[in-house]
């Protein structure tokens, strides 16, 4: 029986093509929103560690970790998982007809999976897996190709971990790994379009402050590890950018003119991203 004990995420895939400082540094920045998040729902958990261009969180409530993480950005995916010790590729296939009981007992399905063992390569433990379940199951059928279930292994040296239904994550950038931005105000705006502008920013990786009116940004906070966002002055903002807290300005506007006038009011560029119907129409609106 399938008792998970973790969670296995998938960060962003560009984060894997970065070098290793940077990938060092953009894992770190999401294992800190992590961290905010649980901590938000009041999720218990044991450790948070690093494998293989994966994470997992250990927790007794694996399926509040799930739901505590559906907004942080950085995650493509999350999965319930098990993690269990093995000793031989012929226990491996004991545990995973153990594991997959259940889960997996009559239609078609494909065994995805990652070795990192020296003692069998990917495909041989594929291959044994799926062997095993179709032994103990004669009624399940292979079928590579999108297959009603979809049992996962991933095998290291003396542990396993096996998954099953994948959950979708935010996606995106983690928070923060862009630096931070002063997303302007003006005393007259569309909120929706304020909020999908700084969606798209705080997707990216930038987090934000904004500038100029105050107003209820609530709606945004999930998006933010449910911090608050901190609003500055204009001349605030100006102090805050030349001393490199804030590394550019965005306005909500969607006219060259109006982008033109909050240029001249920060004495710097002013970036309009949403100043093309195109534009406005690739970002979602919350």
């Amino acid at each position: 029986m399938f008792s998970p004990n973790c969670v296995v995420l998938l960060p962003a895939p560009e984060i894997s093509l970065k070098g290793p400082a940077v990938r060092s540094f953009m894992i770190k920045r999401l294992k800190k929103s992590i961290i905010l998040y649980l901590k938000h729902f009041e999720v218990d958990y044991s450790s948070i560690v690093s494998l293989a261009g994966r994470m997992v969180v250990y927790s007794f409530e694996p399926q509040k970790v799930i739901l505590a993480l559906k907004y942080c950005f950085g995650i493509n995916t999350l999965f319930l998982a098990e993690d269990v010790k093995y000793s031989s590729i012929e226990d491996l296939q004991s545990k995973c007809f153990l594991i997959s009981e259940g889960i997996v007992s009559s239609g078609t399905f494909a065994v995805r999976g990652k070795s990192f063992s020296n003692l069998f390569s990917t495909k041989k433990m594929e291959e044994y897996l799926g062997s095993a379940l179709i032994e103990k199951l004669p009624s399940l059928k292979v079928k590579l190709k999108s297959p009603e279930k979809e049992v996962f292994c991933i095998a290291f040296k003396i542990n396993a971990f096996f998954y099953f239904s994948p959950n979708s994550g935010a996606g995106g950038m983690p928070l923060g790994v862009q630096g931070r931005a002063g997303v302007f105000v003006p005393e007259q705006f569309d909120k929706k379009i304020l909020q999908s502008l700084v969606f798209s920013l705080m997707k990216t990786g930038v987090s934000v402050s904004f500038v100029g009116k105050v107003f209820d940004a609530s709606e945004l906070e999930k998006f933010n590890c449910f911090d608050s966002f901190s609003f500055l002055s204009v001349e605030s903002a100006k102090a805050s950018f030349a001393e490199k807290k804030l590394l550019a300005f965005f306005s909500p506007v969607t006219s060259t003119k109006e982008v033109n006038l909050h240029s001249t009011l920060f004495g710097v560029k002013v970036f309009a991203p949403l100043i093309e119907d195109s534009c406005i129409l690739s970002i979602p609106l919350i």
